[in-house]
């Protein structure tokens, strides 16, 4: 399982740290054994952005919980079984660039997070700027990790 976003410095780390945090705390093996992890379409930086990690922080994560940015590749891609995006557009490139002639395969693995957890509200990556307030986008990623967290206990 893995989540990607544009950069891999803010949204897709959140995201998964939090879901990987929920599943560590299942009583289910099957479940505390699922591996997550996650990247950036368009590699930019080289550590997660100050936002990523104050709000990791506020929620009990320490400094070496912190996860170095990695860019996606199609290997990367493929090794996965599931795959979430923060918005369709991403879902959309990743399917077309890595796997434009295996679309219809690619279209169930890569899913976009919000509409996965059930969630009518869209994620918003900020891309550039990441000056500005994301408290709101990281709760939303938050909501999404725990009703996927929910859904996956429930199956498993």
């Amino acid at each position: 399982m893995a989540f990607v976003c544009i950069d891999d410095l803010r949204l897709s780390p959140v995201a998964s740290l939090i879901l990987r945090d929920l599943l560590i705390k299942s009583k289910k093996s099957n479940v505390r054994n699922i591996q997550v992890s996650h990247a950036g379409y368009k590699r930019r930086g080289s550590t997660v952005s100050d936002a990523t990690k104050g709000f990791l922080q506020k929620r009990g994560f320490g400094t070496t919980d912190m996860l170095e940015p990695h860019r996606v590749s199609k290997a990367w891609l493929k090794s996965k079984d599931i795959i979430f995006t923060m918005d369709r557009f991403l879902r959309r490139d990743l399917i077309y660039d890595f796997f434009a002639s295996n679309r219809k395969e690619m279209e169930n693995k890569i899913l976009v997070l919000n509409d996965a957890a059930g969630i009518n509200e869209k994620i918003r990556d900020f891309e550039d700027d990441h000056n500005s307030d994301s408290s709101g986008v990281f709760n939303l990623i938050e909501r999404c990790c725990n009703e996927l967290y929910l859904q996956i206990d429930k199956v498993n």
